[in-house]
């Protein structure tokens, strides 16, 4: 059994009994969350180096409480953590797949690397991009994202196909606004026999 828990924004972490792989800690949740509940993590993957999805203190407080905990990502993140003296491996660990695809185009014009994670066959991460290609049975879905929309988001899940999805990427939205969003998503994506698992910041569930 494995326990997937939202934490905020974009980060999540999925625990097993081979322990705890935390996925993207960004300035939202360092910022806004109950730290104390995370407990050790193990693994640390990350999608890509904006700082709501990377935030070099935040890898710097899970490494410190933990023991030999390791951080994989790709080149641009490795050498964004390089700067704060945070070692972080380009390869795959065990268990983990990826698809290195581009984020999609930002405001203002940007258009970063972004590694898409598949852990032991269960939870696609795609971090901020619509083009990875396949997806494990859970899909972490981005729902309000200012490189795209609810729309594209929808249409992303359909196409992959997934057997769940779990909300990510909501952080601009009040509490109401948030069950606003994921219910109307949740409706439509049932309609394609996609399960919506509406899981707000710090809650989980066990598959």
């Amino acid at each position: 059994m494995s326990t997937i828990r939202r934490l905020t924004n974009s980060c999540l972490s999925v625990t097993d009994g081979s322990g705890t792989t935390l996925f993207d800690p960004g300035f939202f949740t360092f910022g806004e969350f109950d730290l104390s509940t995370i407990g050790e993590v193990q693994r640390i993957l990350i999608t890509h180096e904006h700082g709501d999805h990377v935030k070099p203190e935040f890898v710097q407080w899970l490494i410190d409480r933990g023991t030999d905990v390791a951080v994989h990502s790709n080149q641009a993140v490795a050498d964004l953590l390089a700067k704060s003296d945070i070692e972080a491996s380009v390869a795959l660990p065990a268990g983990v797949s990826a698809e290195d695809v581009l984020h999609e185009v930002v405001p203002t014009g940007a258009q970063p690397t972004n590694r898409s994670f598949t852990i032991d066959g269960l939870l696609t991460h795609p971090g901020d991009s619509y083009q990875p290609t396949t997806t494990a049975p859970i899909l972490a879905l981005p729902l309000l994202v200012p490189w795209g929309s609810t729309t594209e988001s929808v249409g992303f899940a359909r196409r992959l196909a997934p057997q769940q999805v779990v909300p990510i990427h909501d952080f601009y939205l009040s509490e109401s606004g948030r069950g606003f969003i994921t219910g109307m998503a949740k409706s439509v994506l049932a309609e394609d026999g996609v399960e919506l698992v509406a899981l707000d910041w710090g809650e989980s569930y066990t598959v």
